[in-house]
């Protein structure tokens, strides 16, 4: 073969080569087949209270994912991070979340809690959750290459400064309770110590919590109804107390402490009287109740969430 053929070939080979070097590295992985549920915990909390929202991300498959993380738009640092169901995630108050799940294989999900002290003011609060490949924070501005992925219907924390609620996300034990400043326009305050931290724990009254009937009430009910949240509608193996301050003008005339009982109607419509304890220790099936100046302070441990009202 003459040298001006041979030059020929050769240069079509290797521009034949330089083709599919060229293909072959703009080509990517088809992205993997996932998806992200966000979950507020609750959708309404008090201003300054707790956020919390648990984030699920399942692998749909057929192919492994082999890294997986998970970080947020917010900057603030979560005050409250659980073990995820894999992998591992940054302690809360250590900056901004940044979860490393390692690899979910094909059909796995994975989960985390996580809560935020919601903020003093404002009507909403959302970290915006995304997980991706590399690991890259927002700050990143898209400069790393892989795969991300968010809750197309995350929704916002809806916050609220009302005194007839109060609670969200329990970041502590510390008792959760509505404005206690009893008078004409508040004639009720509603009070929960969660029994643990890392769940829902609000409490409402007033209006907002709506009426119900009490068909096996034989006694006069007083006050306002009353809502109170925990967890997630599960029974708890040890009881939270339970405390109403009721306003005393509200009691029907000849009502004294020692004949005051509790109305309780649990989530699944089921409807408790707790009769008073009078001077006997205070139990699951009885309430006490305190004067309190010319009002009264009835308390009860409870297992189960529900509406709460006075009855005497």
């Amino acid at each position: 073969m003459r040298r001006t053929s041979i030059g020929r070939l050769l240069g079509a080979l290797g521009l034949a080569a330089s083709f599919v070097l060229t293909v072959s590295g703009t080509a990517s992985a088809s992205p993997p087949n996932w998806s992200m549920t966000v979950v507020d915990l609750p959708s309404l909390a008090a201003n300054g209270s707790g956020a919390g929202y648990r984030v699920t991300i399942h692998n749909g498959g057929p192919s492994n994912i082999s890294s997986l993380y998970l970080v947020t738009k917010t900057q603030n640092s979560p005050a409250f991070v659980d073990s995820p169901s894999q992998g591992t995630c940054s302690s809360p108050g250590a900056g901004a979340l940044s979860c490393n799940f390692g690899a979910l294989t094909n059909g796995s999900s994975v989960s985390v809690v996580v809560g935020y002290a919601a903020p003093a003011s404002g009507t909403s609060f959302d970290p915006v959750f995304q997980g991706n490949t590399t690991g890259a924070t927002f700050s990143d501005a898209g400069h790393s290459h892989g795969d991300t992925l968010q809750d197309p219907n995350e929704t916002p924390t809806q916050l609220t400064a009302s005194r007839d609620f109060a609670g969200g996300f329990a970041l502590n034990q510390n008792k959760v309770s509505t404005d206690a400043n009893l008078g004409k326009n508040n004639v009720q305050s509603t009070s929960v110590t969660p029994p643990e931290v890392g769940l829902v724990a609000t409490v409402q009254d007033g209006a907002g919590v709506g009426t119900f009937t009490c068909s096996v009430c034989t006694k006069t009910l007083f006050g306002e109804w009353s809502k109170v949240t925990v967890g997630h509608g599960e029974s708890f193996g040890i009881p939270f107390p339970v405390t109403l301050l009721v306003l005393g003008k509200t009691l029907p005339k000849g009502v004294t402490a020692d004949s005051i009982e509790l109305v309780h109607v649990l989530d699944n419509g089921t409807t408790q009287i707790l009769p008073n304890c009078g001077t006997g220790e205070l139990t699951t099936s009885c309430v006490t109740v305190t004067p309190v100046g010319s009002n009264y302070r009835i308390t009860g441990l409870f297992d189960q969430n529900g509406r709460f009202k006075g009855m005497g």
